[in-house]
């Protein structure tokens, strides 16, 4: 009895002293939690790629599910048979150990499976000591964790040969299976690795590696843990490991994503196979263009999910740098914002589809835009001016917009490059002045694709939501969207061919200034497609066969057979708040309206008051063209006196511009264009130039002056004493 109630008292002190010791030397797991390993699978859970951990070690954890039987046996059966009996230590084990070891030329090792994980969070050299800190942190272990998460420690974090730690790793690494689906006999070869990771891991796919697992099998079968059936089969089963390259089917993609652990993504890979060689094949046939990278991007609109993902046209393209994300990479819009514009225009009035625009020269403080074509058509309307990509009419409403201007919508979408003020970028923002990745510029397209609702686009499922913006009108995405759907079929009949047994696609191009960036966006109301070609390098693209590369031209046709993969698509729904009614189509009525017309109209927009769009340049494109003789004739409209405050325009010399003539020519041969606009009622005009003696002339009639090789300041004064003055500069080389 008293040796019982000693025993007991025992005891209760070591238990005492453990509590106390397991609080002052608390147990720290955070060395068994190391990084992991990324996995990343595509949208029907397909393993698309694996990253190393941070630390450089493919480290998978293994799965609750695919810890099956064949796993637990074998395991325990060769590293801890009473595992599941003892509380860390096994004292038996210890005593048979240490007899062996002081009888023995070889020594055997006593550690349990949990003294194992204890050591696994130290990494230090084995003395006395460590074992004893070992011993009790094995105790602590069993104390805090159960049986089964302390096998998990053991199998997440085993050394299985070179950068390999882990069962479920090992078995990835050398048999391309989940633990859940090796054979006993594959089970058994594993285990035997952890013993001497660098003599027992495989180095090579043909290497015999049968002869180790059946060395484990005959020990499992001498303990009789083994029944005779699973041994036999075991032991005749012939294996051999599969090592591979870690696989990277979506590289660009895998090297942006930095989570550890599993990621789901959206690519459905499948498409993505099929656009990264279409892309690859293209940018072959372009190389005579100097063109050697290309990029596409497939969004699908409703869930916002990124479905294909091909960011150069071939990641491991060292000559060409295709390692650079042309997804990421700022590039030249080009022409493709001109849309956005046009549907705040339409929200605001500004135009109706059919209405006409002034497609003639802008000046704008030294700035003189172009069109492509270096060609004026006059009067267009708003359809044809977006079809025909011109620049002076989407430069012209973008000024008119002031503070719903295309700068205001990038804003409220947070384009990072958008990173200074609006005075900047000025007037070339609209004609593709800014630095735009063309995953930014693909979800602008699938925000008119989903009617004027706004959200990033993502490559990862499940991830939390985030409410849509309302930026623009779903009367007006609708509007703009058939015009860009009827532009090739109107105007660009180079692709006519391309697209005549097609639904219905909304598509811009974009060529960027000396055809670097060429650029095209489509969408339907399924999906948003992205496709640009150029180089990583800056370099432009040349000439081939006499024409130059454009948007149109290299990158519609790829759209196209994009748009093929995708399937059949639908045509948006028109909404309720857009009728058809007459209106009158002048750019500016003067008088009776000479062309009326059926126009489709937003209910809920009233029309602008049209004085804006008489601008100075427009007066004097009306009397150049004969239209009016001079302002007078426009003196019983509302507008009359607003025109008639405009300063005068000065349409020769362009401020701020260098004229260079040849020294060695007369005087006559180098003189300067000098002409001026008035908007008052008598023609009458005076040139101030530097401080010489005004020169009287006429408006809208050119003079031809000398200017010396300087800088010269340059006033034109109307009869109202309203200046407009321009800075030149003139030299002789």
């Amino acid at each position: 009895m008293k040796k019982l109630k000693y025993g007991m008292i025992s005891l209760f002190i070591m238990f005492f002293i453990f509590i106390v010791l397991n609080y002052l030397f608390p147990l720290n797991t955070d060395r068994l939690n190391k990084p992991k390993s990324t996995l990343i699978y595509d949208n029907k859970n397909h393993l698309i790629a694996v990253k190393l951990s941070s630390d450089g070690f493919l480290r998978i954890p293994i799965k609750k599910e695919t810890l099956n039987s064949n796993v637990k046996k074998i395991v325990l059966a060769y590293e801890d048979q009473y595992f599941e009996e003892h509380f860390g230590v096994n004292p038996f084990s210890i005593i048979r150990a240490l007899w062996f070891n002081l009888s023995n030329q070889g020594k055997i090792g006593a550690s349990t499976i949990t003294m194992q994980v204890a050591r696994m969070m130290h990494n230090e050299p084995r003395t006395l000591g460590q074992k004893l800190i070992e011993m009790f942190q094995a105790f602590q272990l069993e104390w805090q964790y159960s049986k089964e998460e302390i096998l998990t420690f053991y199998l997440n974090n085993a050394p299985y040969g070179g950068n390999v730690e882990g069962f479920a790793s090992a078995s990835f690494k050398y048999f391309q299976l989940p633990p859940s689906s090796l054979s006993l006999s594959q089970v058994a070869y594993l285990t035997s690795i952890p013993k001497n990771p660098n003599s027992n891991r495989p180095k090579k796919n043909n290497q015999n590696i049968n002869p180790i697992k059946n060395r484990l099998l005959e020990r499992i079968k001498k303990l009789d843990l083994l029944k005779e059936e699973d041994y036999q089969r075991a032991k005749q089963e012939s294996i051999t490991v599969n090592i591979q390259n870690l696989p990277n089917k979506v590289p660009h993609l895998t090297a942006q994503i930095k989570k550890e652990g599993e990621v789901h993504t959206s690519i459905k890979m499948s498409l993505q196979e099929r656009v990264q060689n279409l892309i690859s094949s293209e940018v072959k046939e372009l190389k005579n263009f100097n063109i050697h990278n290309g990029a596409a991007m497939v969004i699908e609109n409703k869930s916002m999910n990124i479905i294909a993902y091909v960011a150069s046209q071939d990641f491991y393209d060292t000559k060409y740098g295709g390692q650079n994300n042309g997804l990421n990479s700022l590039v030249s819009p080009g022409s493709t914002l001109k849309p956005f514009v046009y549907v705040r225009a339409l929200e605001e009035g500004l135009i109706t589809p059919l209405k006409k625009l002034f497609d003639v020269p802008l000046f704008i403080d030294g700035y003189k835009p172009m069109n492509y074509s270096k060609e004026y058509l006059g009067e267009v309307t708003a359809t044809e001016a977006l079809q025909l990509s011109l620049n002076i009419p989407a430069v012209e409403l973008d000024r008119l917009l002031k503070k719903k201007s295309l700068y205001t919508l990038l804003q409220e979408v947070n384009i990072t490059s958008l990173n200074r003020a609006k005075s900047y970028y000025g007037s070339s923002l609209t004609l593709g002045g800014l630095g735009l990745p063309i995953k930014n510029n693909a979800e602008l397209f699938a925000m008119l694709a989903n009617g004027g609702l706004y959200q990033k686009a993502s490559y990862l499922n499940n991830r939390t939501p985030i409410k849509p913006k309302k930026l623009l009108s779903s009367e007006a995405t609708y509007l703009v969207s058939n015009i860009l759907a009827d532009a090739p079929r109107r105007s660009f009949s180079s692709t006519w061919g391309q697209i005549k047994e097609m639904n219905k696609i909304a598509f811009k191009t974009g060529t960027s200034a000396h055809a670097k960036d060429m650029l095209t966006i489509g969408y339907t109301p399924e999906y948003t497609v992205a496709v640009w070609y150029g180089n990583f390098s800056g370099a432009a693209s040349k000439k081939y066969q006499g024409a130059y590369a454009t948007g149109l031209k290299t990158a519609s046709p790829t759209l196209f057979k994009i748009f093929r993969m995708l399937g059949k698509q639908t045509w948006f729904q028109k909404p309720k708040g857009i009728k058809t009614k007459n209106i009158c189509q002048d750019a500016i009525q003067l008088g009776t309206c000479k062309q009326k017309i059926k126009d489709q109209v937003i209910t809920t927009v009233n029309p602008q008051n049209e004085c804006h769009t008489m601008r100075a340049e427009v007066l004097s494109y009306l009397q150049q063209q004969g239209s009016i003789s001079s302002i007078n004739e426009l003196s019983n409209h509302a507008c009359y006196k607003e025109w008639k405050s405009y300063k005068p325009l000065i349409t020769s010399p362009i401020h701020d511009k260098t004229y260079t003539y040849n020294a060695l020519l007369p005087q006559e041969l180098k003189k300067t264009k000098l002409e001026c606009f008035s908007f008052e009622e008598k023609s009458k005009i005076y040139w101030l130039i530097n401080s010489e003696e005004p020169i009287v002339g006429e408006s809208g009639k050119p003079i031809y002056k000398y200017l010396s090789p300087t800088v010269h300041n340059i006033s034109c004064v109307d009869e109202g004493a309203k200046v407009r003055k321009v800075r030149v500069f003139t030299e002789e080389l």
